[in-house]
C-alpha cells in the first residue's frame, strides 16, 4: 500500500470519529509522532473521556479527507480543452514557488516544463484561489487550449509519470481484489475498504485525472475503477 501511518490513523479517525489512544497504539512507536503531527496540522485533537485519552478528527481533518477523495469524482464528458498554468517566480522567492508547485500537484496537474503545468480539468477557480492566497496574481497566467487528438497521448506521457501510475494501479487492483474476497466475513470491512479507496485516490492524483471517456478506453484504468466501485459498497 502507498498509505503512510498518518494516512491510516486519519482514516480510522474519520471512520469512527473518536478513538481511544490504546487502540491507536497498534501502529507502534510511530504512533506518538504521527498523532503530534496530526494535531499540529489541525487534523485531530486530543481529549479525555471516562478517564481515558481519546483522539478525534477535526473539521479541518474531515476537509482534508474529503479533498483527497474529490479526485474520484470525474466528469463523464471532456470539453476537449487543456488548461495551462504558467508562472514566473524569482529565485529569491523560492519558498513561495515551492508552495505553488505543491498546490498545483495537489490539483493533479502535470508538468510540461519547469514552469508550465497542465490539466484536462476546468481548474480556473482553484488557480485563482491559489494565486490570491500566495499573492501571485501578477506571476501566474492561465490559458485554455483546444486539444488535438494526435498530441493528447504525447502530452499525457510527457506531463505525468505514467509508468509509476501503472505500477501503482496494478498493485492496487491486486490488493483490492484480494481484500474483496475476504470482506463480508468479519469486522473491519469498512475501514479496510476506506483505506484502499484512499490509496486509489492518491494514485489518481498522480494520474492525469482523465475524463471517463479516456478511462473506458484503457483496460487497466477501467478495471481499477470497477474495483473502486466494488469497494464503495462497503462504506455506503
Amino acid at each position: 500500500m502507498l498509505l503512510s501511518t498518518m494516512h491510516e490513523i486519519l482514516i480510522l479517525l474519520e471512520d469512527e470519529k473518536e478513538v481511544p489512544l490504546f487502540r491507536l497504539n497498534r501502529w507502534g512507536r510511530s504512533t506518538r509522532g504521527v498523532l503530534a503531527k496530526l494535531k499540529n496540522l489541525g487534523f485531530a485533537e486530543k481529549f479525555t473521556k471516562e478517564n481515558d485519552i481519546y483522539y478525534r478528527i477535526t473539521e479541518k481533518g474531515e476537509k482534508f479527507f474529503d479533498n483527497t477523495l474529490s479526485v474520484l469524482k470525474i466528469p463523464n464528458r471532456w470539453d476537449n480543452r487543456w488548461r495551462l498554468v504558467l508562472f514566473d517566480i524569482p529565485e529569491t522567492h523560492r519558498a513561495t514557488r515551492d508552495k505553488l508547485r505543491r498546490a498545483l500537484s495537489n490539483l493533479g496537474m502535470g508538468i510540461l516544463q519547469a514552469s508550465v503545468w497542465i490539466s484536462p480539468l476546468d481548474i480556473k477557480e482553484e488557480i485563482n484561489k491559489i494565486a490570491n492566497k500566495l499573492k501571485l496574481e501578477t506571476n501566474i497566467k492561465y490559458f485554455e487550449v483546444t486539444a488535438t487528438n494526435g498530441l493528447n497521448q504525447q502530452i499525457i506521457e510527457k506531463a505525468w509519470n505514467i509508468p509509476e501510475v501503472v505500477l501503482n494501479l496494478e498493485r492496487f487492483i491486486k490488493d483490492a481484489e484480494w481484500a474483496l474476497k475476504k470482506m463480508g466475513k468479519g469486522n473491519g470491512d469498512r475501514f479496510n475498504a476506506k483505506k484502499l479507496i484512499f490509496e486509489y485516490a492518491l494514485i489518481i492524483k498522480q494520474d492525469p485525472q482523465l475524463p471517463l471517456e479516456f478511462i473506458e478506453k484503457n483496460d487497466l484504468r477501467k478495471r481499477a475503477r470497477e474495483v473502486y466501485q466494488s469497494l464503495r459498497k462497503f462504506v455506503l
